[in-house]
């Protein structure tokens, strides 16, 4: 070879070399940029995560809060005056009164500002119809028919200062406790004949305690 071309041939090489080194430092570089702008991206994707996840749990929470306002609520039996079908201690769910429309039998939870708290008591009569009580027999008349009460603890035996027969007035229920002889109710003029607005929610299930979870009737 000559000398001419040998040069030749060293300065395409060297070219080469030149492109190559290049070549691998900008691919170098663009990984770099590749690199950061990831790097500049995850702050931004963990922002939105974050907030993605924050919005989630306070739309639960919301739903959950109004849940318990307008559909249910829970609340817990204080006294004795519902035994045997309920105990003191058990704890309650209701149906709000939102969606509830007062019905004979049915277990629900009153409030009166005469007696100052909560209680639970069962709807004997409502609007329209009139009560009557025998408390020489115990036994207790609707419009006219002996009541089948098979929750009760005992006959009822025990008046109080309301007169009977009496007729319920409209939009209102009279109530009394399955432990007829040891429940303070509309017997008593203290709580009287319940306004159904008074009514917070009728009475479902039992939720505790858990060896008695069930329905509730």
């Amino acid at each position: 070879m000559k000398p001419d071309e040998e040069r030749n041939e060293i300065n395409t090489n060297d070219t080469n070399d030149e492109y190559i080194e290049a070549f691998e430092t900008d691919v170098e570089l663009q990984g770099e940029d590749i690199y950061s702008e990831e790097e500049a991206d995850e702050p931004e994707t963990l922002g939105k995560a974050f907030y993605t996840w924050a919005a989630d749990l306070v739309t639960c929470l919301v739903f959950v809060v109004l849940f318990f306002i307008f559909v249910v609520r829970i609340i817990g039996v204080d006294g004795t005056s519902m035994l045997p079908t309920l105990e003191h201690g058990d704890m309650l769910l209701l149906l709000s009164n939102v969606f509830y429309e007062a019905d004979d039998d049915d277990i629900v939870v009153v409030y009166k500002e005469s007696y100052g708290a909560p209680i639970v008591k069962r709807i004997i009569a409502t609007e329209g119809e009139t009560v009557d009580i025998d408390f020489y027999t115990g036994d207790v008349w609707v419009d006219g028919e002996l009541l089948y009460e098979p929750y009760i603890l005992e006959p009822t035996y025990l008046s109080g200062d309301t007169q009977f027969p009496l007729t319920v007035p409209e939009d209102c229920v009279f109530v009394m406790g399955d432990n007829r002889n040891g429940s303070l109710d509309s017997r008593w003029s203290e709580i009287g004949i319940i306004d159904e607005r008074n009514i917070l929610g009728k009475v479902l299930f039992r939720i505790f305690p858990f060896s008695s979870i069930g329905k509730v009737r």
